[in-house]
């Protein structure tokens, strides 16, 4: 059975080179948020709205057997630390765990940082 952190790995860069192949003009840098789009557009059709360059894409995934929720959670996981990511290669972590680990370090380190920089900015203030 083949390893599914490595086959995560290289069905995305497949799916990549797809889209680099079928559609040349697409904007690669902005792969995330179109696909966060496409991924709940797939199961909610009557609230979400696709058109263009979006349609196209949703349309070459979808005939490439490609569920774009799933490109979705790979693109995601493909943006873990290493440490999340040697963990969900050595199966102690799910992927689904991996993203929600991810995600938990972000808003932590972002509290922590905003908690220093208050802290100061309320030494300068008392020194003044």
């Amino acid at each position: 059975m083949p390893d599914r952190a490595e086959n995560f790995v290289t069905k995305l860069d497949e799916v990549r080179k797809l889209i680099v192949m079928r559609l040349p003009n697409f904007d690669m840098q902005n792969l995330v948020e179109i696909m966060s789009k496409l991924a709940h557009y797939h199961y909610d059709k009557k609230r979400f709205l696709v058109t263009g360059k979006d349609r196209e894409l949703y349309n070459l995934l979808v005939e490439n057997s490609l569920n774009p929720f799933t490109v979705y959670r790979w693109l995601l996981l493909d943006r873990v630390p290493e440490e999340v990511k040697w963990q969900l290669k050595n199966r102690q972590v799910s992927q689904k765990r991996a993203i929600t680990l991810t995600l938990e370090r972000r808003r932590e380190t972002g509290s922590s940082l905003a908690a220093e920089i208050k802290a100061l900015g309320m030494k300068l203030i008392g020194g003044m």
